[in-house]
């Protein structure tokens, strides 16, 4: 057991947890993190990745991905842009807006964020990064947090030194994926490159990430790298309830507890009626990609998955919850985190 205390400052912000909820395109939006705050035992979570130049420009994508609500809180949004002078503007937009934290993103390892010397590609430039953070850190008074991966690949492993200069700047945190953007998704989360970013800074709290879909696991990644708190986005997408079972763990109680199925079906049509308040009857197209997650979780038959993905009214999506209530468990054996996608093939094609 991690034996410290349970809240945690990053700038002048306490957090309630030391387990925060990372932004996994296309899964974390509003009625997401609504969700999972519901169920309890998070920290802090962070928007889906919005380019500085859509938010600027007023784009409705970028409105949708920073929208946010009381319950939501508290709450970081996520930027990228290859340019400094568009995360700056951005950063002042948000913070002129009432949003309390912004991450600027150098992890992501896509080509079409790294084409614009965004993401990851802003670590092969050490002086041009902190460049950067300095200019974001000056021009807003909350909390800059950075989100970067280890290096590009194994011969630039940069993140122990940008951590420390990034404090030097004024970051208020950093977290860190364990794996170079050379690796993509692939390979083990290095926990030995995470705790030298750790030891590299003196004052900042350092985030681990990656690869946490256990309690364990949670507990594993602060016990070896010395982490100050942990970052969850596929593993809560496996099980929305692992921050609960932290929160249990955490006061001496069992974590192994699970939710009934009343209490998963329940998620299902809460998750679902949060997205109705936000974009009406489009929900029935994006609800549709959760479908095969639902499928696995709760065990339903593959034509009741099947009419899930393809469903088109509210009155066809309360059908489909009525036959979950009466056919579920039927479906065994699959692995549902195999159903949050990733790019696939060489991460230089992504």
């Amino acid at each position: 057991m991690i034996d410290d205390e349970p809240t945690i400052m990053v700038g002048s912000r306490r957090l309630p947890s030391r387990y925060f909820l990372a932004p996994l395109a296309g899964y974390t939006h509003l009625a997401f993190r609504r969700m999972i705050r519901e169920l309890g035992g998070v920290g802090l979570a962070t928007t889906d990745l919005v380019q500085a130049s859509t938010l600027l420009s007023g784009r409705q994508k970028a409105m949708d991905l920073i929208e946010t609500s009381p319950e939501d809180r508290p709450l970081s949004v996520q930027i990228f842009s290859g340019r400094t002078d568009e995360l700056v503007r951005a950063a002042v937009w948000l913070a002129d807006h009432g949003y309390k934290g912004i991450d600027i993103n150098m992890g992501c390892p896509m080509a079409k964020v790294n084409s614009q010397g965004g993401g990851a590609r802003l670590m092969c430039d050490t002086d041009g990064a902190c460049e950067t953070v300095s200019r974001v850190v000056s021009a807003v008074d909350v909390p800059v947090t950075v989100k970067m991966r280890l290096g590009w690949d194994r011969d630039q492993i940069t993140a122990p030194a940008l951590a420390r200069a990034f404090e030097q700047e004024g970051t208020a945190a950093i977290t860190i994926h364990g794996r170079t953007r050379s690796q993509g998704f692939t390979g083990e989360v290095d926990h030995e490159g995470i705790r030298r970013t750790v030891e590299a800074v003196e004052r900042i709290p350092v985030v681990g990430n990656g690869d946490v879909r256990t309690v364990e696991d949670a507990f594993r990644m602060r016990r070896s790298t010395g982490c100050h708190a942990v970052a969850i986005g596929r593993g809560a997408m496996l099980d929305p309830w692992l921050f609960v079972r932290l929160a249990r763990a955490l006061e001496g109680e069992d974590p192994s507890w699970e939710p009934s199925v009343d209490e998963q079906v329940a998620f299902l049509v809460r998750h679902f009626e949060l997205m109705v308040e936000q974009h009406e009857e489009y929900s029935c197209v994006l609800f549709r990609k959760f479908a095969a997650w639902y499928g696995v979780r709760l065990g339903i038959p593959e034509d009741l998955e099947d009419r899930l993905r393809r469903f088109e009214s509210f009155g066809e999506f309360d059908e489909i919850v009525e036959q979950i209530r009466r056919r579920h468990g039927t479906r065994q054996g699959e692995i549902a985190t195999a159903l949050i996608k990733v790019p696939n093939g060489p991460v230089e094609r992504w």
